[in-house]
Order: structure tokens, then sequence, then C-alpha cells
């Protein structure tokens, strides 16, 4: 069968398509290089152009906005230009001027119209900080129209977004625009602590414009709880703010707001010294729109204190003023006022006269509210039904998908339900190797222990021959004792995989201890457990150290005499247990000048530890070691030999 290399037919793909790419950015290169240089010239001088159409509008617009409409003729200039060069951002600062400067007539739903352009432009691109500034004003206008609900809504999302891009001014004003909706729902203890929200975020960014905003604002909503010496101190912070950052603007606003506050405490004398004085900033700097509203708050304090033809005066110039500007809602007030004072003066036609003015001035506020919300509803209804013609077309497609994925479906479960079966069946015959290679591994276990047990019994037979036939009573009952003792371990031990160390030790002392009453001298013997071993209930394979113990004694001091020692060592290396039997004899160069006779012997039990080992090795999946020296190779003036084994260190809570 023919074999096919696919990392080669990858790697050959990969190459191909960066030749093509590499041969159409050249191509690009050296036909298109003049015509993008010149594009950039004229996107950049059309830039340019829209940048100087949107200053000179603004420059227009603030010298006389009551003639200007909104969206003049050097905006609409500028749209066309940017519309021509696709230029997103620009677009979107000429919706958003548009928008605001409709808001600030009143007129809300030509205002919504541009402020959803803007938003439209802000969500296409993606651009976050955009897109928090749309939702910021949307929220102011349906807030003046007192939808109370979509203004938060729009002021929430505003928050989320800025938060999102970590714009902190955005963030502000999103917080500022909360706190005046909930001073709208008359929630005023909420709105206070979003103002301070939004002064502890600008005091962070030492904003000095933000921190009088929201001081502003706190005391409004202190007013309005009728807290009027807390609304005051607030005043009083912004008015600092205000004066630090010299904003004209903002020190009227905070004059006015200290004035209204003295109207409340009844003060009027106090009051018109703070709203002249904010008339007069007003005048200076030809702000009409707050010119209008010092005029009608003069006025309404001097209807309060019955200087009622003073009070007509600037009431008529609030008015007259609100008119030009196009100020519906000061126009209201004004005129409510002014029909007040001329009924004090029993002036009852004209009252009605003002009366059916304010009326008139109520019910187009309520008719743009009203024409709004029928825009909103038309927009809703539009969208609604496009969302069920797409919901159809998208009904239809998926029925034609239906059959292509049902067969699709059952291909993939059919290819799922062989693969599961065959890799089931695969499952299967593994672990049953494994099991039966695991069966295995016990048995040969067992085999070496058993042929390890009658090996051992022999020689312990032996010597209890001797002492029969030496008719020596007390040895061979201590003899018997510790043989029946040793005999009850072995036995025991046989059962298990692993046993406790201190099982072992026993067994060899029963062990040693026969093994002391055949020699004449005897030897002596030393067990050396290291403290870990001793307290974490170390367990090792049976019958482990035993063939080395005898051989330590047949082969290494039987022939010395007297002075034999023996060392049994267990010692914790790491996370290995080594098992170490050393003796001072004559050493393995002795014993292979010896006879052959006792070589079987000490093959067996190297040849069965060995096996033990490996198998050990292969079911705990660790490293073992055995090692056998004589310590004249280390040491020419030391006899002796040493037997090291090494296996994993294992707890019983291990096992």
């Amino acid at each position: 069968m023919l074999k096919i290399d696919f990392k080669l037919v990858k790697t050959l793909l990969i190459i191909l398509l960066s030749v093509l790419t590499l041969v159409q950015c050249t191509d690009s290169d050296t036909q298109d290089t003049p015509d993008q240089y010149e594009t950039i010239s004229v996107n950049n001088r059309d830039s340019s152009m829209v940048a100087q159409l949107i200053d000179q509008s603004q420059t227009t617009y603030a010298d006389n906005a009551s003639e200007t409409p909104p969206f003049d003729n050097y905006l609409k200039e500028a749209e066309s230009i940017a519309k021509k060069n696709s230029n997103q951002e620009q677009l979107f600062d000429i919706y958003m001027q548009v928008g605001l400067r409709y808001r600030n007539k009143s007129l809300y739903g030509d205002a919504m119209q541009y402020l959803e352009q803007a938003l439209s432009i802000a969500e296409s691109t993606e651009n976050l900080f955009f897109q928090t500034r749309a939702y910021n004003q949307i929220g102011v206008v349906l807030r003046r129209i007192d939808d109370n609900t979509e203004a938060l809504d729009m002021h929430m999302k505003s928050l989320q977004i800025a938060e999102l891009c970590n714009d902190s001014l955005s963030i502000s004003k999103a917080i500022n625009g909360l706190g005046n909706v909930c001073i709208a729902m008359e929630r005023y203890h909420s709105a206070i602590e979003y103002f301070r929200r939004g002064l502890h975020i600008s005091e962070l960014m030492n904003n000095k414009l933000g921190m009088a905003i929201n001081t502003n604002n706190i005391g409004e909503a202190y007013l309005k709880l009728n807290h009027l010496d807390s609304a005051m101190t607030y005043y009083f912070k912004s008015l600092e703010y205000n004066s630090q950052i010299n904003s004209r603007v903002g020190q009227s606003i905070c004059y006015n707001s200290i004035g209204s506050t003295y109207i409340a405490k009844d003060q009027n004398r106090l009051a018109l010294d703070y709203l002249f004085k904010a008339l007069e900033i007003n005048l200076a700097i030809g702000d009409r729109m707050h010119i209008a509203v010092s005029y009608t708050q003069i006025g309404k304090t001097y209807l309060n204190d019955n200087r009622i033809d003073e009070a007509i005066n600037y009431l008529d110039k609030g008015l007259n003023t609100a008119i030009s500007i196009g100020s519906k809602y000061t126009a209201e007030e004004a005129a409510a006022l002014l029909s007040e004072a001329y009924e004090k003066k029993g002036i009852n036609d004209q009252a009605l006269a003002y009366y059916k003015l304010a009326t008139t001035y109520k019910d187009s506020v309520l008719n743009e509210r009203n024409l709004f919300h029928l825009a909103s509803i038309e927009v809703k209804y539009k969208n609604t039904l496009q969302e069920l013609e797409i919901e159809e077309l998208n009904k239809e497609a998926l029925l034609q998908k239906t059959l292509l994925s049902k067969q699709r479906s059952l291909i993939a479960a059919i290819a799922i339900l062989v693969f599961v079966l065959i890799t089931a069946v695969i499952m299967i015959i593994f672990q049953g190797r494994l099991r039966n290679r695991y069966r295995n591994l016990k048995f040969q276990q067992r085999l070496l222990r058993s042929q390890m047990n009658p090996h051992f019994i022999f020689n312990a037979l032996s010597a209890i021959q001797v002492f029969i036939l030496e008719n020596d009573m007390h040895k061979s009952s201590q003899f018997l004792s510790h043989f029946s003792k040793l005999m009850r371990h072995v036995l025991r031990s046989s059962n298990y995989e692993f046993i406790p160390v201190q099982e072992e030790v026993e067994t060899l002392e029963h062990y040693i201890k026969i093994q002391q009453l055949r020699f004449h001298p005897s030897f002596d013997y030393q067990f050396v457990i290291s403290d870990e071993v001793k307290k974490n209930k170390v367990v090792i394979p049976p019958m482990l150290v035993q063939p080395f113990v005898e051989n330590a004694i047949e082969h290494g001091i039987k022939t010395l005499g007297e002075g034999g020692n023996i060392f049994i060592r267990f010692i914790k290396d790491g996370n290995n247990l080594v098992l170490e039997i050393e003796d001072n004899g004559l050493g393995l160069d002795y014993n292979d000048r010896l006879s052959h006779n006792d070589r079987p012997h000490e093959s067996m039990a190297i040849k069965i530890t060995n096996e033990r080992l490996s198998i050990l090795e292969r079911d705990m999946r660790q490293k073992t070691h055995f090692e056998l020296y004589d310590k004249k190779k280390k040491d020419p003036f030391d006899r002796g030999t040493i037997a090291r084994i090494t296996i994993p260190y294992t707890t019983q809570e291990a096992k």
C-alpha cells in the first residue's frame, strides 16, 4: 500500500502559500505604491478639513445658538467628507455634537436619532471608548424625558464598558449619571452613594472638574432631602474646586445652588447675593442658558419676598432669554412664576395669559416626550418584523440542513460506536494480559519462597540432630523452643507479600540464637534499625535477609573460631530501604579457595534473591539493587563480607 507522508505534504503547501503571498505582495508594492501615497495624502488633507469644519461650527454655534440649527452647514459638509473617506471616528464626533445640541434645545427625538447613529458607529468599530460615551449621553436624554428605567440601563452599560477598558473619566461620568437617575427617581440616599463613588474616582485622578461636579450633585441630593446645612457644605466645596480650576461656568452653577439653598432657608437677601453673582458671571461669559436660569431664580426670590415688580422684571428677562434659545423647561418655569406674580398684583388677564403660555410649553415638552416614545415604539416594531423575517429564513435554512445533519450524525454515531467497540475489545484483551502477568508474578514469588523454606529447614534439622546425638538436654530444649517459634514466624510470614521489619527481626533473632547454640565459642550479633524505620511501620518481603545471615555464619565466622560478629542493618536512604548484612569473617577470597562443595549453597541464595528482587522491581515499578563484596577490596587491613540489598521504602499505610 502507498504510504502518504502528511508532514511532507503540509510543508509543501505552506511553502506554496508563502510563495503566492510573496508574489502578490510584490505586485502590489510595485504597481500600487504611487496611488497609495496619493490616497494617504488626500485622506490626511480631508481629515484636516473635517476637523476645521467642526471647529468652525462650534465657534458659530457658541456665538448664536438660538438662530443656528444644531446640524448646520459646516457639520453637513464635514459629514459628507467623512463619509466619502469612511472616517468613522470623525462621523462619531459629528453625530455626538449634533445629538448634544438637540438635547440642549429639548428636542429629544432628534437628539436620540443622532446619538443612536453615533452608538451604531461605536459598536460597528468595536470602539469601547466611543461606546461608553454614547451610552452615557443617551442615558442623559432618557433621564430628561423621565424614562428613568431605560436611563438607568444606559448608564449601567456605560459603566460596565468603561470598567472593561479602564476609562476612569467615563467611569466617573457613568456613576454621575446613575446618581442623577436616582435623584429623578427620588432615591436620594442611593444618589449620594453614587456621587461619593464618582468623587472618590475623581480624587484618585486628581480631576478637579469631576470633584466639583460630584460635590455639587451631593449637595443637590441633600437639598432634596431638606438637609440644608449638609447641602450648603458640599456646594461650598464645589465652589472651591471650581475656583481652583477657574471654571466660571462651574462657579455660576454653585452660586445658583447656594442661592436656591438660602431660598429654602427663607434667607432671601443672602440668596439674592449669590444669585446676582451667578448672573454676573453668566452675562460675562455669554452663556444664555444659565443667564435664563439666573434671571428666573432671581425673579422667584423677589416673588417669595413679595417684591412683585422686581420679580416681574427678572422673570420677564428670564422668559425672553429662554424663548430665544429654545429652552422649554426654563420658559415654562418663568411663565408659571409670571402668572403667579400677576395674580398677586390682581392683573388676572396677564396672569391667565402667562398661565396659558406655561401650559403650552409644558404640553410641548410632553409632546416631545410622547413623540420620542412613539418613535421608539415604531423602531422596536420594525426591529421585531425584521427579526421575524430573519427567523423564518433561519427556519428554512435549518430545514434544508436537517437531512444532512441527520446523515452526518448517523455516520458519526456509527463511527463512534465502532471505535468504542474496538477500543473496548483492545482494553479487555490488554487488561486480561495484565491480570495474567500479575498472577504469574505472584506465583513466582510464592514459588521462590517455597524453594527457600525447605532449604532453611534442612539446615536447621541438621543442627538439632547434633544436639540429640550429644544428649545435651538443655541445649536441645532451648533449640526446640527457638525452632518452634522460628517455624511459627516462617509459616505465618509465608502467606504475605510483605511483613513488618520488626517481625523479620524476631524471625532472624530466633534463627541466630539457634545457630549460636552450635558454636563453641559462640559469636555476637547486633541489629541496627534507624528511627524512621522503627516509627513508620516499614514492611519488607519475608525471608529476604535470612539467606545472607546464614551465609555470614556458615561461610564467614564459622571458620574464624572466636570473636565473630554479625551486624544486620535496616537503614532509610531517601526513598529506599537499605538492608545490610556485615560479618568480620575470612571474606569471599578465602571462600574461593575452599572446596566447591559449599558453592551451590551460596549460589542458590544469590540466585533466589536476585529473582525475588527482579519480581519486586516489576511489581512495584521501582528500582532495586543487590551488592555482595569482600571488605578487603576497599580496605586491605579489613576482613569480612558485606551483602547490601536496596528496595523501595514501603510502609503498612502505603500497602
